[in-house]
Formats: structure tokens, C-alpha cells, sequence
């Protein structure tokens, strides 16, 4: 079940008074937001890391090789 659908189905369990005009508000607000599935962020993550982990790498070889001078 998609994250949307699941928030709208919570919403209408507990308020009574929920309507198709409250689902169509929630349903335009996410549609703003590019959202993307948790093993695609925390793909994305784990490449970033390591990028960042590769740089600071790099930084102290640098350094290293400018002491040399």
C-alpha cells in the first residue's frame, strides 16, 4: 500500500468527518514532494559516505605529499 493511501485510510478511521475534499487537499500537498522509496535514500546514502570517506582520503594524501615539499 502506498504511504498516501495509507495516511488518508488512518485519517478516515479516526475522523469521522473526513471527506473527499480533506483527501484531495493531503492528495495535491504530497504531490509536491518528490518522494523516493527507503532502500533507494539508503542506497543513495551509503554512496555518499563512501564518496565522502574517498575525499578525506584524498585530502590527507595531499597534505602528506605537500609536507614533502
Amino acid at each position: 500500500m502506498d504511504p498516501i493511501r495509507a495516511l488518508l485510510e488512518f485519517l478516515k478511521e479516526r475522523l469521522p468527518q473526513f471527506d473527499a475534499e480533506i483527501e484531495s487537499r493531503v492528495r495535491e500537498f504530497f504531490a509536491k514532494f518528490e518522494l523516493v522509496p527507503k532502500h533507494e535514500y539508503e542506497a543513495q546514502l551509503a554512496v555518499l559516505t563512501n564518496i565522502e570517506a574517498q575525499v578525506q582520503q584524498l585530502e590527507s594524501r595531499l597534505a602528506e605529499l605537500e609536507a614533502e615539499r
